[in-house]
């Protein structure tokens, strides 16, 4: 099923709720920047009848509503998580964060630790790599709005992610585009409010400041650590793949070494995201699931 919660300030936020046993942890899917609930599709399939699964879309992407642009904010993203799972009373799960969502995850067991049980983190850590940030943000500000035709938008995904994804075949490709867009008027179109984009290099270069202006003053940066910190009483995953930029292997080597129980995956053939349909990441998935329970 799905539906809509409203949040305090009345934007709407999408969610697919797939019904599990009640005795089971649910399942609670975090997708990235500008994605959706489409993203975990094979993982809800994968977990059909064993889990139930939540899957919401932040708010000014998919089906959740457009909302001022400066509240398109981890911190806000966070309160709207929790104020979804609240009302649909779940009170503890485990969490699968892609990306933004992997931040959210980390940022949700520093707010509320008897919520998260277990975390998977996808192409995600608490050091995010300057050139996957830029290559994010140039991709986001450089991509149309639509594309004439699905050939057309898996073509051009190819063009950009080849080099990162490099073993997909077309009916893949095609399948890529069409998690990424929408159809619109008859054509695949982006799914998200197009002033994420400004938002997002805004928050990029305040961040840059603030590094910059740490460092002016001989005082620590602002780090994420804490919030990777914060999984350390629980069960958790980090998967990479291993073309991306993103995460880098040397974060994750030092997000192993901080947490020496966390499982690592670095998947082949991958860049930035892994799709979590691969046989490799759904059996890591289904392990970190039964160290949780």
């Amino acid at each position: 099923m799905s539906g809509l919660w409203r949040a305090p300030d009345g934007v709407r936020i999408f969610y697919e709720d797939q019904p599990g046993p009640a005795e089971a942890l649910p399942v609670v899917c975090l997708p990235g920047l500008t994605r959706g609930a489409r993203d975990f599709t094979a993982l809800a399939a994968h977990l059909a009848g064993a889990r139930r699964v939540i899957r919401p879309e932040m708010r000014g992407r998919g089906r959740s509503g457009r909302a001022d642009p400066a509240t398109y904010a981890l911190p806000v993203e966070v309160g709207d998580i929790l104020g979804l799972l609240a009302s649909l009373g779940v009170a503890r799960a485990v969490f699968v964060g892609t990306s933004r969502g992997g931040l959210q995850t980390m940022a949700l067991a520093a707010a509320n630790p008897a919520l998260v049980a277990g975390a998977a983190l996808n192409d995600i850590g608490p050091e995010i790599g300057p050139e996957g940030m830029a290559r994010i943000v140039r991709g986001l500000s450089a991509a149309p709005d639509s594309y004439p035709d699905w050939a057309a938008a898996a073509e051009a995904l190819r063009a950009t992610y080849g080099a990162e994804f490099t073993d997909l075949t077309d009916a893949q490709w095609d399948g890529f585009a069409r998690q990424l867009f929408t159809e619109r008027d008859g054509r695949p179109a982006r799914d998200f409010d197009p002033a994420l984009v400004a938002a997002t290099a805004a928050a990029v270069a305040a961040g840059a400041a603030a590094v910059k202006a740490a460092a002016e003053a001989g005082q620590p940066a602002p780090s994420l650590w804490p919030l990777f910190d914060a999984l350390k009483p629980v069960p958790a995953l980090a998967i990479r793949g291993a073309n991306s930029a993103l995460l880098t292997a040397e974060t994750l080597a030092a997000m192993a070494a901080r947490k020496p129980d966390l499982a690592v995956l670095t998947l082949p053939n991958r860049g930035h995201a892994p799709f979590l349909d691969e046989p490799q990441a759904l059996a890591a998935i289904d392990a970190l699931l039964a160290r949780a329970a």
